[in-house]
């Protein structure tokens, strides 16, 4: 799988292939599983469409139709694959729009930025490792809070995965990890259950349940020191898991 998750490009293009201007039944045994979940009434003699999805800045990935039916797809690869993308700016007047705590918040902020606690001064800025080891009961103060409110996570998950920050873009309606070969599919009720029933409260990480919070880069002078990535990095253990991939792959 290593081969393919650099190349998210890759993965784009060969799926479509295998896909557009196809009958379902000359498919590969493996797309005919997966086509049969997003569109449970194809039959043999179904011709399938397929392309790339027409703006850059959104969660699908490519299109697909089968008669009068459209699916919108996200596919993703890697070990930790980045689910999103976005100016903490923006991020944290999303989170406080959904009612998470200034002391919460602050928290947050101080994970992002390494600077020193309840203090306006800037101080020498802590590397991710040093902020895990000296303050384990401040990142798991968040971790539990998020892990109390699964309202909260699944507005963050749905912006993460299913919408992204733009309002006028579609919402995909199914998600697809993997390669062109072997991957998963899992529909908007698999992901939900997926993040919201798992307990993910550790100090290892700052995290939304499964969904980790990542800094796009800590060094002030980098142009991306303001932006934060969300992770979904347990996917790659799911890929090998066999009784996982049985029910869904």
């Amino acid at each position: 799988m290593r081969n393919f998750a650099k190349d998210g490009e890759y993965n784009e293009n060969t799926i479509i292939s295998l896909l557009d201007k196809h009958y379902y039944k000359d498919l590969a045994d493996n797309w005919k599983r997966h086509m049969k979940r997003m569109f449970p009434r194809i039959k043999d003699e179904d011709m399938i469409y397929a392309h790339k999805y027409e703006y850059k800045d959104a969660k699908p990935d490519i299109v697909i139709d089968v008669n009068n039916k459209r699916i919108m797809l996200s596919i993703k690869s890697g070990h930790a694959p980045v689910m999103h993308y976005e100016s903490v700016y923006t991020f944290y007047q999303f989170l406080r729009s959904l009612g998470v705590p200034q002391r919460i918040m602050d928290i947050i902020s101080f994970y992002h930025y390494g600077y020193k606690m309840n203090t306006g001064k800037y101080f020498a800025t802590l590397t991710r490792e040093e902020i895990l080891r000296r303050y384990p009961e401040e990142i798991k103060e968040v971790n539990d809070y998020f892990d109390r409110n699964d309202a909260i996570v699944t507005q963050i998950m749905h912006r993460a995965i299913v919408r992204g920050r733009i309002e006028k873009r579609d919402l995909i309606d199914f998600f697809y990890y993997g390669n062109p070969a072997k991957g998963f599919l899992l529909s908007l009720g698999d992901i939900y259950h997926l993040i919201i029933d798992s307990k993910n409260n550790t100090t290892e990480t700052l995290c939304f349940k499964q969904l980790t919070y990542v800094v796009a880069a800590r060094d002030p002078l980098d142009s991306r020191h303001h932006n934060l990535k969300i992770h979904w990095p347990i996917l790659c253990k799911y890929f090998y898991d066999e009784e996982f991939m049985k029910k869904f792959g």
